[in-house]
């Protein structure tokens, strides 16, 4: 088979992407990470008629419809292109005159994507801008006779890349359990969890950003836990530095002890050292078992966060490093949040506690760094010290736990994920502020808010078989009506861009009852409602209470069965970016009714 290189021009590769049909696999691929500069040095390459490495593109050819191409090698190049063409960023000092692109243009009139105003701003000359469209780039087409193969080569090309981090070296087109987990993990503690595989136009959303780079993505580095309390840098969580992290202690707590981390020792782990530990790391997996291992760090992490908002209130940024090392000047404070994290991880999953006296905990931990054991060389005897030390420090603020499920605090770190999620999947996910109107003179339960849930349920049991949609009861997705009920009811809402959180718990008050009370009174009327039966019992039995900064929100899950639910005689389903569930008839209904084959 001929895997020549052919030029291809950017307006054919462009229409690939803005269609959907230009394809990442985020098993193997990582974020988008090129600052403006370098995307503009690109363009520059270019416009200047310079070459530039070849494309190179895997063919996946449907059973019906046109062939899409998955991105083996050039996703950064692509997104740099393409967000020259829609005015992400200047060359020079000029932007891409889009009205040179009649594509481009007509997607722009349409509100697809936004542009910079082109009255305002200095634009390509329009010669400049023919010479970038007619740009031939080389690019091959791969047809894998095998599913595997696309990885196997995306793993050639990439295992030994010069830009990449050593963490990003040794998970380039590892798909293995351990691989797995680190990654998984990672984008659900940052906030970029999505699935696996997605056209490359939801790559922006989910990719870290920072005001330092302003790149418009989706995920603020300064928002995660990682930046956000200073265990790390943003430049290192845009190298993959957390993966590294949480695959510390993922050998940590898998292998029954303290991990002597080393990069030696993790190639070896990746199987990409002189000695191949990969299935070491696997079976010891396998034996926890991954989703159990991911479930106790998500756990443990969600404590801690419970543990500093409830201390630190809206005053959150670097407290947790001040505490740890109050010396820090700028340092990072990884090693003291390894003994932090693992200390609670023993006395949470390991003894069954749980944390009661936040304050006296974050008082014990004060300058923890100058207390335990610190070196460039990391060993075991030192960290099974310094996880002592600290275990002793904090274990007398800890109870046992009477609680045999998970706490509402707990699902923080979840929560977060399924709003940035939404951000790429809108159709399994609705926001409603709450049941009451936000009228100031007639402050009532509104019922008519009440169907529409109703229906968002039913439509949601209609994405497919297998197929989930959540319904979170508590959050604003509109940041007027935000500020109208932080008006309205004297509170302060937490903000998840572009949400806020405002909870349930000013509409208890506004009832004159109990939090619990108020959530009963929903799962009733769910109850009692014309959704066909099994659908009811899957929604109150998966209720479930989330706190999120002292604000308690309710999430409702409506799994899909075996065929589709109608309410009141009408099919009704989600429909792309539409907020409002849709109903459906004719034709459509045999299209639904296709989902669940």
């Amino acid at each position: 088979m001929s895997i020549t290189p052919k030029g291809t021009g950017i307006p054919e590769l462009y229409r690939l992407y803005r269609t959907g049909k230009l394809i990442v696999n985020r098993q193997y691929q990582r974020k988008l990470v090129w600052t403006k500069e370098e995307k503009a040095s690109l363009v520059e390459s270019v416009l200047l008629d310079y070459p530039i490495p070849l494309i190179l593109l895997g063919e996946i050819k449907p059973t019906d419809g046109d062939s899409a191409f998955e991105i083996i090698d050039g996703m950064q190049r692509l997104n740099a292109l393409f967000g020259f063409i829609e005015n992400q960023f200047a060359v020079n000092g000029a932007f891409f005159d889009v009205r040179q692109h009649p594509y481009a243009n007509e997607l722009l009139l349409k509100g697809v994507f936004k542009s910079v105003n082109l009255e305002q701003y200095q634009l390509l000359e329009p010669e400049q801008c023919v010479k970038f469209l007619e740009y031939q780039l080389a690019v091959t087409i791969y047809q894998p006779k095998h599913p595997n193969e696309i990885e196997n080569i995306f793993n050639r090309i990439n295992s030994s890349g010069k830009h990449l981090s050593p963490q990003e070296v040794r998970q380039a087109g590892v798909t293995s359990r351990f691989s797995n987990l680190v990654r998984s993990l990672a984008s659900e503690i940052r906030g970029d969890v999505s699935r696996e595989v997605l056209p490359l136009t939801d790559m922006p959303a989910i990719s870290i950003d920072a005001k330092s780079i302003d790149l418009g993505y989706g995920v603020r580095a300064e928002d995660t836990i990682w930046c956000k309390q200073a265990i790390m840098r943003i430049s290192d969580l845009r190298d993959s530095d957390d993966e590294q992290f949480l695959a510390d202690v993922i050998l940590s707590i898998a292998l029954g002890s303290p991990f002597a981390a080393s990069k030696s020792k993790f190639d070896n782990y990746y199987g990409k050292g002189d000695v191949d530990k990969s299935d070491e790391i696997d079976v010891a997996l396998a034996r926890y078992g991954e989703n159990n291992l991911g479930e106790d760090i998500k756990r443990v992490l969600s404590w801690i966060q419970t543990a500093i908002t409830t201390v630190a209130g809206t005053d959150q940024k670097n407290f947790l490093s001040k505490t740890l090392n109050p010396k820090a000047k700028g340092n990072t404070v990884k090693e003291p949040f390894y003994s932090l994290f693992m200390a609670f991880y023993d006395l949470i999953i390991k003894n069954s506690k749980e944390p009661f006296e936040f304050y006296e905990i974050f008082h014990a931990l004060d300058d923890l760094a100058s207390k335990i054991k610190m070196s460039s060389t990391i060993t075991e005897r030192n960290r099974v010290n310094n996880i002592g030390l600290t275990k002793g420090l904090i274990e007398n603020y800890f109870k046992s736990s009477t609680n045999t499920t998970r706490s509402s605090g707990s699902y923080a770190l979840d929560f977060v994920n399924y709003l940035r999620r939404s951000r790429v999947e809108s159709p399994n996910y609705d926001f409603k502020q709450g049941l009451y109107t936000l009228n100031s003179s007639n402050r009532r339960f509104d019922e008519e808010a009440f169907e529409k849930i109703l229906q968002n349920l039913a439509a949601m049991a209609n994405l497919g078989k297998g197929k989930k949609g959540y319904i979170f009861i508590g959050v604003s997705d509109n940041e007027k009506h935000t500020e109208r009920i932080e008006n309205l009811d004297g509170i302060i809402a937490p903000r998840v861009d572009p949400f806020g959180i405002v909870g349930l718990e000013r509409e208890a008050q506004l009832r004159s009852t109990t939090l619990d009370d108020y959530i009963l009174l929903i799962s009733r009327k769910i109850r009692e409602s014309y959704l066909p039966e099994v659908l009811k019992t899957r929604v109150n039995t998966s209720l479930t209470p989330i706190t999120y900064e002292r604000h308690t929100v309710l999430m409702l899950e409506a799994s899909a069965g075996t065929e589709p639910v109608w309410y009141k005689d009408k099919l009704y389903i989600r429909d792309g970016h539409e907020k409002k569930p849709q109903e459906v008839s004719g034709d459509r209904i045999a299209a639904v009714y296709s989902l669940f084959k």
